[in-house]
């Protein structure tokens, strides 16, 4: 498909439409045709203003050749791992003001990406400078409707149209002209997916009753519609612009107390005192030399670090949040102090257990943990990790347990207890080789409400 038709001279000819747009979403079964597109789109528009391109299908080759760097950070070390946006925008050589924002170093986890409520944010930050934002995505991932929900609407490539979105959200269509009939794609397991196709009357009357396959009949003709709707309408980006009511008139604010979302002037001050906003799209648009959106912090406790609890075991490496949290709280929740890092290396969650002032303490826990079976013969390994963000100190020891079982079992919080000289605990957040790989942690301390407070770590397993 992608031989046959210039999908690059198609989205430019589609870009020079889109002006009032400032985030859309280029959908398409066809990877190399939808980064094409979206690539297209970009080049237009970055004659007259900044636009980013995403590459939200995962290394699509037309948007990661034009990245000059190996293992280049992309989006999802952004939204997952806190790397500045301003890090992972790629000038594009002799096209204007067009940049390119790959995948990243890490697969895609759909399922945590597309819900990740900071692209609203991002959309509503690219408007307010007069940006665009065009992400690339595929036409079969799951909650693709929401991702699109928080920009202004999605370009379809090809003939797989997304199942979840609705008619009102596509702005154009872009496919080839005699080509096969629309499909639809759908993120659901193929157990659940309806038959598209017209299965023959009498076969489908002998095994369902006429309401059945007469609602099947009316959905296949409400298919064929929207594919001639959309066949003769390619391009809904000259239709007149959306009408509403004013979120600021007395109508709205006696129905909504106020409430309603806009691109008004309150939304935009929101997006500008969102503790997020070195995130925000108005930096990634300017690209301007800003700090990382986290800091590299010195220990609070520096005098302490001779006295440190620097010796832990690292039980194994696993990829993603949500399966470091399952392994802590299923695995390994009989281990003592258990935590979890992100690691500088290759992105992957590592779970430790143990703290302790030498090398013999991480060496019994070690031996422990292989006879009780919890590791494999051969497994987990011991490693230094001194630094921990202070989670709270002072702790009564009754209060401990109540306290874990709340940050651990509920939260899913790295979160664990060390007894300290005077009796008290001391409750701690994470386990980290360096102020660099706790610096990862930044924005997952912050959204779990703990002040980043970097310090060496104290005390005795509890």
């Amino acid at each position: 498909m992608t031989e046959e038709m210039d999908w690059l001279a198609e989205g430019r000819a589609l870009g020079g439409t889109l002006n009032v747009y400032h985030a859309l979403v280029v959908v398409g079964a066809d990877p190399i045709a939808t980064a094409l597109v979206a690539l297209g789109i970009g080049q237009v528009q970055s004659g007259h203003r900044r636009v980013a391109v995403g590459d939200l299908i995962g290394e699509a080759p037309p948007l990661q050749s034009l990245i000059r760097e190996d293992d280049a950070h992309g989006l999802v070390d952004s939204f997952m791992y806190g790397i500045s946006l301003n890090r992972v925008a790629y000038p594009v050589a002799d096209e204007g003001e067009l940049f390119v924002m790959p995948s990243g170093t890490s697969p895609i986890d759909y399922e945590e990406l597309f819900l990740n409520p900071r692209w609203r944010r991002l959309a509503a930050g690219f408007r307010e400078v007069g940006a665009l934002l065009v992400l690339a995505a595929p036409a079969h991932a799951p909650h693709l409707r929401l991702l699109v929900d928080s920009t202004d609407g999605a370009v379809l490539v090809g003939d797989e149209v997304p199942g979840s979105l609705p008619v009102a959200q596509s702005l154009a269509w872009i496919r080839e002209r005699k080509t096969a009939p629309m499909t639809v794609a759908n993120d659901l397991p193929p157990a659940f997916s309806p038959p598209m196709g017209v299965l023959p009357i009498p076969e489908l009357a002998r095994s369902t009753p006429w309401p059945a396959w007469a609602a099947g009949i009316l959905l296949t003709v409400g298919l064929i519609g929207a594919g001639v709707w959309f066949w003769q309408r390619p391009f809904a980006s000259d239709r007149p612009a959306r009408r509403g009511i004013d979120a600021a008139s007395t109508a709205a604010t006696s129905v909504t107390g106020g409430a309603l979302v806009t691109d008004s002037a309150m939304r935009a001050r929101d997006a500008q005192r969102d503790a997020a906003s070195r995130d925000s799209a108005a930096q990634v648009a300017n690209l301007a030399v800003a700090s990382d959106s986290f800091p590299v912090l010195v220990p609070l406790n520096s005098a302490d670090s001779a006295n440190a609890s620097t010796f832990t075991v690292l039980l194994e490496n696993t990829n993603g949040l949500a399966g470091a949290i399952l392994q802590l709280q299923s695995k390994f929740s009989d281990v003592p102090a258990a935590s979890y890092g992100l690691s500088l290396r290759n992105r992957l969650f590592e779970l430790v257990s143990g703290a302790y002032p030498s090398r013999a303490g991480a060496d019994s826990l070690l031996v422990d943990l292989r006879a009780r079976r919890i590791l494999p013969p051969g497994g987990g390994l011991v490693t230094e990790r001194p630094y921990a963000f202070l989670a709270q100190a002072n702790v009564a020891p009754a209060e401990v347990p109540t306290r874990l079982r709340r940050a651990v079992a509920q939260r899913g919080q790295p979160v664990y207890a060390l007894r300290q000289l005077d009796g008290t605990v001391t409750l701690y957040f994470g386990a980290y080789e360096n102020p660099e790989q706790a610096a990862l942690a930044v924005p997952a301390v912050r959204k779990s409400g703990i002040a980043p407070l970097l310090v060496y770590r104290l005390g005795r397993v509890f």
